[in-house]
């Protein structure tokens, strides 16, 4: 069986660190490897879990805006009606 070893620092003025840091120091030796590990597991599925509602959801929203209905957008005015109305607009200011 091949072994790999792993330095972990604690930086105890960090509450983070501190808290992880006693609660290791709650097992008894051998729990602590098996517990570190098992916690490293379950937040790498978690991760993978998440990223995988992420993607569901892009996909399903996306999807869902292709069927909403888009009106048309007018680029034109309506009338030149308007173009006169903007243009006495601005004449006031000449």
């Amino acid at each position: 069986m091949q072994r790999k070893k792993m330095t972990l620092r604690f930086d105890l003025d960090r509450p983070e660190d501190r808290q992880a840091w006693e609660y290791l120091q709650r097992l008894n030796p051998a729990s602590m490897n098996k517990a570190v590990l098992t916690i490293i597991n379950h937040s790498e599925r978690a991760n993978r879990v998440q990223n995988m509602i992420r993607s569901i959801v892009r996909e399903e929203l996306a999807a869902a805006l292709k069927q909403l209905p888009v009106p048309p957008v007018r680029t034109e005015p309506e009338s030149d009606e308007m173009d006169d109305t903007i243009m006495g607009f601005l004449d006031n200011f000449m």
